[in-house]
């Protein structure tokens, strides 16, 4: 397992975390619940955007050699 691997899970666990407050109704509010929706989203996009970064380096440097 590679250190990106490794953010990757770190992002998904923290995913997972907050889909459970959500799912176990412990937010306590409107305005708690859009908060949490919107960590979701920000990680989502962190970790689409980190997967594609490295995909694309990946496939630069295999066509590089």
């Amino acid at each position: 397992m590679d250190i990106w691997d490794e953010v990757v899970g770190v992002y998904n666990e923290e995913i997972q975390n907050l889909k459970n407050q959500l799912g176990s109704g412990s937010v306590e509010d409107h305005f708690h619940y859009r908060q949490v929706v919107g960590s979701i989203h920000g990680i989502e996009w962190a970790r689409h955007n980190l997967k594609d970064i490295l995909k694309k380096r990946t496939y630069a440097e295999e066509d590089g050699d």
